[in-house]
C-alpha cells in the first residue's frame, strides 16, 4: 500500500506558484502607472453626455492620482504586483464595455476598487472592506457596491496568466519611462 501511494504522488504534477512565473513589478512601477493613468483620464475630459456609472464622482477629486496610488500602496501594504492586476481589470473593463471611458471623475473609485480585488484574489493578507474604504475615502457601504459592480463589469474573471500580466507590466514601465507619454488610447492597453 505505501508503494502504491508514492507512484501516485509522483504523477502529480508539482505546485506551480503564478507569482513566481512573472517578473516582478519594482517600485517604480506604482509612479510609471500614475503617470499612464493620469495621461489616459485627461484624454477623455468629463462630458455631459458621457454615460455615468456607479464609479463617477460628482466633481474630480482634489488629490492627484499620482498621490492617491502612493496612497493605495502605503496603506494598502499589498504587492506591487497587485498595481498590474488592477490595470489588467480596468482595461478589462473598457474592452467589455466600449461605451465606459475612463476620466477624471471615475479613476480614483476605479483604482480603490482594482487594487482592492487584486489583493484579495492575488495576495496572502487582506484587510476589510471598512478598511479599504477609509483607505480610500468613501464609505464602507460604496466600496461594496463598488466591488460587486466592479466583478459584474468584468464577469468575475480576475484570473491573469503570467503573459498577459508581463505584457501589461512591460507597457507601462516603457510608456512611463518615456517622456512624453505616447498617445495609449489609439494603441489599447493590451
Amino acid at each position: 500500500v505505501g508503494v502504491e501511494m508514492e507512484d501516485e504522488q509522483e504523477d502529480e504534477p508539482a505546485y506551480e506558484d503564478p507569482g513566481q512565473q512573472v517578473a516582478n513589478a519594482g517600485q517604480s512601477f506604482v509612479l510609471a502607472l500614475a503617470d499612464v493613468l493620469t495621461h489616459l483620464s485627461s484624454l477623455r475630459p468629463p462630458a455631459t453626455g458621457q454615460r455615468v456609472t456607479k464609479f463617477h464622482s460628482i466633481r474630480p477629486p482634489q488629490l492627484p492620482i499620482r498621490d492617491y496610488l502612493f496612497r493605495i500602496a502605503r496603506y494598502f501594504q499589498c504587492s506591487r504586483e497587485c498595481f498590474v492586476l488592477c490595470l489588467v481589470y480596468i482595461d478589462r473593463i473598457v474592452k467589455l464595455h466600449p461605451d465606459f471611458t475612463i476620466c477624471s471623475l471615475n479613476i480614483h473609485r476605479l483604482l480603490v476598487t482594482s487594487v482592492m480585488l487584486a489583493v484579495k484574489f492575488f495576495d496572502d493578507v487582506y484587510y476589510s472592506n471598512a478598511y479599504y474604504a477609509k483607505v480610500g475615502g468613501v464609505r464602507t457601504r460604496e466600496v461594496n457596491a463598488l466591488e460587486s459592480h466592479f466583478l459584474q463589469l468584468i464577469e468575475w474573471k480576475l484570473h491573469v496568466t503570467p503573459e498577459e500580466f508581463d505584457q501589461y507590466r512591460s507597457h507601462v514601465c516603457t510608456v512611463g519611462a518615456a517622456q512624453p507619454v505616447p498617445r495609449l488610447a489609439d494603441e489599447g492597453l493590451g
